[in-house]
C-alpha cells in the first residue's frame, strides 16, 4: 500500500557564519539535517533519484536572510518531535521560523514562485553623506537605465539593463536602505543581485545586507 505524500514548507534564517557558505552548500546542509531527523523524503523518478526538495532563489555569499524557504515532500506526516529534532541538528545562524503544510495546488518550484525579494542594507562605511545618498537614489528612480556589463555563455560582453528589475528603493529614518529586486526565474525581467545593485550605485561603500521577504508575481507576500 502506497503511503500518503505530504508537502511542507519551512521558513528559515541564514545568518552569522552561514552567510559565507554557497547556495550548493546550503542545500547540502538542509539535506543533512533532514537525514539526521530521519524523515522519509519522497524521491524523484528515474535512474538518478533525488529528494523532492525545492529551495528559494540563491542568496549571494556575504548576504544574510531571515526568509529562506524550503519545500519538501515526505511519505506520511512529520513526527511530533520533528521541530525539536530540526532545531537540535541545526547550526548557529539557522533558525526555524515557521513550518506550513502545503496543499496540492501550491507551486512546486520556489525558483519560479519567488519573483521579488525585499532587502534591508545597513551602511557600515561610506564616502557619501545622507543627502548624497538620497540624491543617488532619486537619480536611480528617475532613470530608465541601470546597466551592467555581463558575459554571455559564448563569452560575449554585453550590457544588460536592470531598470525593470528594481521595484523600489528608499532610505529610512534610521539610515537603513530598503529595496525590492527581481529574483527567481523569468523570461522577461532579469534577476538582480542585491550586492551587485548596491555596488553599482554606491562605490567604495560597505553594506551589511539582509533579505527579509519574498513576493510572488502579484507582489503578494510568500
Amino acid at each position: 500500500m502506497q503511503k500518503e505524500v505530504c508537502k511542507h514548507r519551512l521558513k528559515l534564517t541564514k545568518t552569522n557564519a552561514l552567510k559565507f557558505i554557497s547556495h550548493l552548500d546550503w542545500q547540502g546542509l538542509i539535506l543533512k539535517i533532514f537525514r539526521r531527523c530521519e524523515i522519509s523524503l519522497v524521491l524523484s523518478e528515474g535512474f538518478n533519484k533525488m529528494p523532492k526538495v525545492s529551495y528559494s532563489p540563491a542568496l549571494p555569499i556575504f548576504v544574510e536572510s531571515v526568509c529562506e524557504l524550503v519545500n519538501f515532500q515526505t511519505y506520511g506526516e512529520l513526527s511530533r518531535n520533528f521541530i525539536e529534532n530540526f532545531k537540535k541538528n541545526s547550526p548557529e545562524g539557522l533558525n526555524l521560523l515557521e513550518i506550513k503544510k502545503q496543499g496540492d495546488n501550491e507551486p512546486k518550484s520556489l525558483e519560479n514562485y519567488c519573483q521579488w525579494a525585499l532587502y534591508n542594507a545597513e551602511i557600515k562605511k561610506t564616502i557619501y553623506n545622507l543627502e548624497e545618498i538620497k540624491y543617488i537614489i532619486d537619480n536611480c528612480l528617475s532613470s530608465d537605465k541601470i546597466e551592467i556589463e555581463k558575459k554571455t555563455k559564448k563569452g560575449i560582453i554585453k550590457k544588460v539593463n536592470y531598470r525593470d528589475s528594481l521595484k523600489k528603493i528608499e532610505i529610512k529614518d534610521d539610515g537603513i536602505l530598503s529595496f525590492i529586486l527581481k529574483t527567481g526565474q523569468s523570461d522577461t525581467i532579469p534577476a538582480f543581485r542585491a550586492d551587485e545593485f548596491l555596488g553599482l550605485l554606491f562605490k567604495n561603500t560597505d553594506f551589511s545586507i539582509k533579505r527579509t521577504e519574498f513576493f510572488d508575481s502579484d507582489m503578494k507576500v510568500i
